[in-house]
């Protein structure tokens, strides 16, 4: 079965294929992220079981497992490779990525295969209200996806809504071979999908599933990325009074980092939706946590600690900020290692043998959301009182007094502080139109990168253009 390992945007329809042809006693063991497609959705047991299988594939390494969260932080200014590394992210770091980079084609074709599986689930002849719940969160998931495809392989909504997006399959066809859809025309699906599942869901199952709530604060998120203020700051407010949700206290932000799994359905705690890992479904030493955690006793196992903070980041950072904290100033304790290191602190499992989850949606993006729309709303004082809401739990003594364009970069700011090593500082800098400037310990060749830059997008997979002639390269 290697070859699912290696196929492109026509995964799901290969790998749907492939595995029709297996033998009956392979189908009669089939785990629930191999699944024919007629076989896959005919139940409402089944269908639950498909959508299993499309919250694991989330938790692989090329997705949120560890390049998601990874490329956002590491293709900016937060995270750079450390010159003593394990060879794992450099063209990333150097902003020379390829082609045939392993990462982005595993990026591209697991993004592709959880869409298959979405799409097989929100396509099913299954309409019952016991089934409700599971297409809505299936929808969530699928808009999810898209957004992340669309924000890495195409030009932000912002800079040209006609532009060149990423191939849109909604249903089953092993003939299909899509071109590239609008930039506009995918975030059209993405907005649709989570009203749907908005309208749909009604269960809160425990932070590692999307619910009605984590749906809407996407939805906020990006109508944040669109530009569209007002549907952002609507979606976020939703979110902050009617979701039940709380921001983590000061205290609290180490150990809510270092839980080793999704909170239960009595929590509603900051996270909104996040990926988890466990002993059963993790990436073992390619976990996001052992490309940043050094080589600590306690933790066990093996990890890397390639990626390092940058000193600009950790500047920013007061002393009575709490997430401070997360970030750990040292000494790269390895041949041809950093005299002077910024060690990322965040996700530190709990305990020997465990893992951390990964963060998706937070209370506190919520919050950041709605100062921003506020602020560029015309609304400075519902800015500043979300905005202080959030320093009142990060860092009490800092309350802002901004206004006009000084308000917005303190927003932006205090975007970076928060939601650093989450994935998320790139697609601000994209969406705001941004250089990137890099401080010193990037490489010299890869300091400032334009936003008018080609290696801002990145490039089409070669192995998407093999199978299919009617996408699109970006330019390299």
């Amino acid at each position: 079965m290697k070859t699912i390992n290696k196929i492109t945007l026509m995964t799901g329809l290969i790998a749907t294929s492939v595995l029709g042809s297996c033998s009956k006693d392979f189908l009669d063991q089939q785990p629930y992220t191999q699944v024919p497609v007629e076989e896959a959705v005919s139940t409402p047991a089944s269908m639950a079981s498909a959508l299993n299988g499309a919250y694991t594939a989330l938790n692989n390494v090329n997705l949120y497992g560890r390049t998601m969260p990874v490329f956002g932080d590491l293709r900016a200014d937060n995270v750079f490779v450390s010159a003593a590394n394990s060879g794992r992210y450099t063209s990333e770091n150097n902003y020379s990525i390829t082609v045939s980079d392993a990462d982005v084609s595993g990026l591209w074709s697991n993004s592709y295969a959880t869409i298959l599986r979405t799409n097989n689930i929100v396509n099913a002849e299954l309409n019952s209200a016991d089934v409700q719940q599971t297409k809505g969160e299936a929808y969530a998931l699928r808009a999810l996806t898209y957004f992340n495809l669309v924000r890495l392989f195409a030009r932000p909504y912002t800079d040209n809504p006609a532009g060149l997006g990423v191939p849109l399959i909604t249903k089953y066809d092993p003939t299909y071979l899509p071109a590239r859809a609008t930039v506009s025309e995918v975030y059209a699906l993405i907005m649709a999908d989570l009203d749907k599942a908005y309208s749909m869901m009604t269960t809160y199952r425990g932070s590692g599933f999307f619910s009605k709530y984590s749906a809407r604060a996407l939805a906020a998120k990006v109508a944040l990325t669109m530009g569209d203020y007002q549907k952002a700051y609507d979606y976020a407010n939703d979110v902050i009074a009617n979701s039940g949700f709380t921001l983590v206290a000061p205290a609290d932000l180490n150990g809510y980092f270092a839980s080793p799994s999704p909170h239960t359905d009595g929590s509603k705690v900051e996270t909104l939706f996040e990926v988890g890992a466990d002993n059963a479904n993790n990436n073992s030493t390619d976990e996001l946590f052992a490309i940043y955690l050094q080589a600590n006793p306690a933790t066990g196992g093996t990890t890397y600690g390639d990626l390092l903070a940058t000193s600009s980041l950790y500047n920013l950072y007061s002393n009575t900020d709490a997430r401070k904290q997360l970030i750990i100033a040292g000494k790269r304790d390895r041949p041809g290692g950093e005299a002077v290191a910024y060690f990322v602190n965040k996700y530190v499992p709990s305990s020997a043998g465990a893992f951390t989850s990964k963060k998706v949606l937070r209370m506190g993006e919520m919050y950041l959301i709605v100062a921003e729309s506020a602020a560029r709303l015309n609304n400075p004082t519902a800015a500043l009182t979300a905005l202080n809401t959030l320093m009142a739990r990060r860092d009490p003594s800092l309350v802002y007094t901004s206004a006009g364009t000084q308000l917005i970069n303190d927003i932006i700011t205090e975007r970076r502080k928060e939601l650093a090593f989450e994935g998320d500082r790139f697609f601000d800098l994209n969406r705001l139109k941004a250089d990137i400037s890099r401080p010193a310990e990037y490489p010299s060749a890869a300091r400032t990168i334009p936003y008018s830059d080609a290696r801002r997008v990145l490039p089409i997979p070669q192995n998407e253009l093999n199978v299919n002639p009617n996408v699109t390269q970006n330019p390299l």
